[in-house]
């Protein structure tokens, strides 16, 4: 099966960018971010503009959503 990667979210801050990833590759799926070698390069750079990107399959989108909406309401 061919799956489309996409850029799920868009972050300012590396740090929060990274705890994501984290949580969601720990519930089993798989994604990754690009962008914070440049955050961490250039920390005065307006991430607003490119930001640190967060990579998923598109049809995992749905139980992403729906893990990091009942993970939040835990925190």
């Amino acid at each position: 099966m061919d799956d489309k990667i996409i850029v799920y979210k868009t972050f300012e801050n590396p740090i929060e960018a990274n705890i994501i990833l984290t949580r969601l590759k720990d519930a089993g799926f798989n994604g990754f971010l690009t962008g914070e070698n440049t955050a961490g390069l250039r920390p005065l750079l307006d991430h607003s503009i490119s930001g640190i990107q967060l990579h998923v399959f598109e049809t995992d989108v749905p139980e992403i959503e729906k893990f990091l909406a009942e993970d939040i309401e835990f925190e």
